[in-house]
């Protein structure tokens, strides 16, 4: 497999998401077409349609075997310490994706355009639509991966994030050390956050005995975790 970083990018129309998702995903699914959160959902929408700053991917590298006991797993000389529920999870792989995907820095300064003139309602709609957008983005970019690995005999697992899963934030820098330079263009504070904001990083393991398994939601510590908030939202769609 390569190390090459495979890139990817996408216009908002091709990866935003409907106004129906949006208004789940802030579980606000009654509200009236006349309310002011709609109108400025179905404007902000239109206004963001052309927008082609989003983009991600990833690097496939081989790993030493995933060890549950340690929680961890060594990536050329870098051990994550991702912990011992993804280390479950990821038992069986024999590589794994390093990944990055970012919806850009427009929803940034949008966010903080409205939150300066006082549109905490505009800022708050703005911040749903910019974390789902940057996570559909990256599902087409797992996709790529699934269907690439399927034609090679392998599968993958389910992406799991620093800062989510009980895995550390600050691993977050050992992670992007392994990634290295990559057009993404992402960043990191010193505090392990990402600039810009709506960005997303972690793993994806890969292996021929590998099998993807559920969030572990009801073990997870995180209790504000945007993956929860999505999964519901889909264990709904399938009542």
């Amino acid at each position: 497999m390569s190390d090459t970083f495979q890139y990817f990018q996408f216009a908002f129309r091709e990866v935003g998401p409907a106004s129906g998702e949006i208004f789940r995903f802030i579980q606000s699914t009654d509200i009236e077409d006349e309310h002011p959160a709609k109108i400025f959902v179905h404007q902000i929408r239109e206004k963001l349609k052309y927008i082609e700053g989003i983009s991600g991917g990833y690097l496939i590298k081989k790993n030493s075997p995933v060890s549950v006991k340690q929680g961890s797993v060594q990536i050329d000389q870098t051990e994550l310490q991702i912990g011992r529920q993804i280390s479950d999870y990821l038992k069986e792989a024999s590589s794994m994706a390093l990944f990055v995907c970012s919806a850009g820095p427009v929803f940034t300064d949008m966010i903080n355009e409205q939150s300066q003139q006082g549109n905490i309602m505009e800022a708050y709609l703005l911040d749903a639509i910019g974390s789902l957008t940057v996570e559909k983005a990256m599902d087409h970019v797992q996709q790529v991966l699934s269907d690439e690995m399927r034609q090679r005999g392998m599968h993958i697992s389910n992406r799991y994030s620093p800062g989510y899963c009980n895995w550390e934030l600050q691993e977050q820098k050992k992670l992007f050390s392994l990634i290295g330079r990559n057009p993404v263009g992402v960043t990191l504070t010193d505090s392990s956050l990402m600039i810009p904001a709506k960005s997303v990083s972690g793993i994806i393991g890969i292996g021929r005995n590998l099998r993807k398994r559920a969030y572990g939601c009801k073990i997870c510590n995180n209790s504000t975790c945007t993956y929860r908030k999505i999964i519901d939202e889909q264990n709904e769609e399938y009542k």
